[in-house]
């Protein structure tokens, strides 16, 4: 629960190695559907937020941040075949960190520098523009004012 799960920001950075990525976010509500948009230099990023991670409790054009763990942010064939709820988007590699049985991407998204975990296998070089897989099932949505987990 600790670490899937944190209760705020505080305790969502400190457990875990690497720490989970924290990424500004403006939530957009369309009758039931809610989503989460994160600007960029290109064109935003749109998820669409599973109710799980805290969606009905959002309003529309709250500020939030979307907090998540390295190994939710993989490659394609990486991804959690049991999730319903992966989102592909490309960005650019920054850094590659070859890690035994991991393949360690920094990239960046809004500016934020957010890592990724590969499969050690994964032909992934630095300045190439890749495909990650956001798996959202594990998502977790703070309040940037409390910190505290929605």
């Amino acid at each position: 629960e600790v670490y899937n799960r944190p209760a705020n920001l505080f305790v969502a950075d400190f457990m875990g190695s690497p720490a989970m990525n924290f990424l500004d976010a403006r939530v957009s509500c369309s009758g039931s559907d809610v989503s989460l948009a994160i600007a960029r230099e290109v064109a935003p990023l749109v998820f669409p937020l599973p109710a799980a991670a805290g969606a009905g409790q959002l309003t529309d054009g709250a500020k939030v941040i979307l907090g998540i763990r390295p190994e939710a942010v993989t490659d394609r064939e990486g991804a959690d075949r049991n999730s319903g709820n992966i989102c592909v988007f490309e960005a650019n590699v920054d850094i590659v960190e070859p890690a035994g049985s991991d393949t360690f991407v920094v990239t960046k998204i809004g500016g934020k520098e957010v890592t990724a975990r590969l499969r050690a296998d994964v032909d992934v070089r630095p300045g190439q523009i890749f495909s990650f897989a956001l798996n959202l099932d594990k998502a977790v949505i703070f309040d940037p004012a409390s910190g505290q987990r929605v």
